[in-house]
């Protein structure tokens, strides 16, 4: 009996210090150096608030879409979208997120501080390139950037790409993907690591309740075979915007970048409703 009970602490011990090493890995800064600018493009290297960025201006528009990554991505994530947009007239800012790419940060927090470098991006192309309208297409914590904090960016349009519920449903999904039902009772674990090692509230990364207090146009799009974001929370998450909005699935896309698994639909969908929804507001 003494020999059992101690092998069960000892296995007890050693499971919590790896979920906690997992924990230090999972919010562990995405640092990486950009070596060069897309070539043969027109783009203008910018840092504004310490968040680094590559703009890619346009002429025919005064409408400007500001590009975050997913998560511990980077800018250069984001080039293919932003050559789209700009050779279809649309000014286009790609960023790296706070703890990520060329931007300095000593952690990486689900939304909640990126929204600040997200924030200093709108501000940058409201003032400075005197963007008349400004869109926000974040995909993953990208998007999850756009709403968090204090309150959602001040943008025109809002372009959400599977982006997580709640940190406690993306924990959990997560783990059900790597270790079966059985891992989702692993997931407080991680997740109250949240307030301990970041010192911000569970309640603070709860997209579903943020996407609320949205008051301009939404395009969500999601993948129809996503686990990590799946579609009935980006449903969850439609259903709780009251602005204009518009809902687009992937059929057969997991979480991977849907502008690479179908560009056509990607471009369209999105053209259309920047033509439709954002231009006529």
């Amino acid at each position: 009996m003494k020999r059992f009970f101690t092998v069960f602490i000892t296995m007890f011990l050693s499971s919590v210090i790896m979920i906690w090493i997992a924990g230090s890995k999972l919010s562990s800064p995405a640092m990486s150096n950009a070596n060069s600018i897309p070539f043969g493009y027109s783009v203008e290297v910018v840092v504004v608030d310490d968040v680094h960025g590559w703009y890619f201006p346009a002429e025919a528009h005064n409408i400007c879409i500001l590009l975050m990554h997913s998560n511990r991505g980077s800018k250069l994530d984001m080039v293919p979208r932003a050559i789209f947009l700009q050779g279809s007239g649309y000014s286009a800012f790609a960023i790296d997120l706070q703890a990520h790419g060329e931007t300095s940060g000593e952690h990486i927090t689900f939304g909640y501080l990126e929204s600040k470098s997200a924030r200093s991006a709108t501000r940058f192309l409201k003032e400075t390139k005197e963007c008349r309208k400004v869109v926000a297409l974040g995909v993953s914590l990208g998007g999850a950037s756009a709403i968090l904090g204090a309150e959602p960016i001040d943008v025109e349009g809002y372009i959400l790409e599977s982006i997580y519920s709640s940190i406690e449903t993306s924990v959990e999904n997560r783990l059900d993907i790597r270790l079966g039902s059985v891992g989702t009772l692993f997931a407080p674990l991680l997740y109250q690591q949240v307030p301990l090692r970041l010192g911000i509230a569970l309640s603070e990364l709860q997209p579903t309740h943020a996407v609320k207090n949205i008051s301009a146009p939404a395009l969500i799009m999601n993948g129809t075979d996503d686990r990590r974001t799946s579609i009935q929370e980006a449903t969850l998450l439609f259903q709780n915007i009251t602005s204009p909005k518009r809902f687009t699935s992937f059929k057969g896309a997991s979480h991977n970048d849907l502008y690479q698994f179908d560009s056509i639909k990607y471009e369209t969908t999105v053209l259309d409703f920047l033509v439709k929804m954002v231009s006529v507001h």
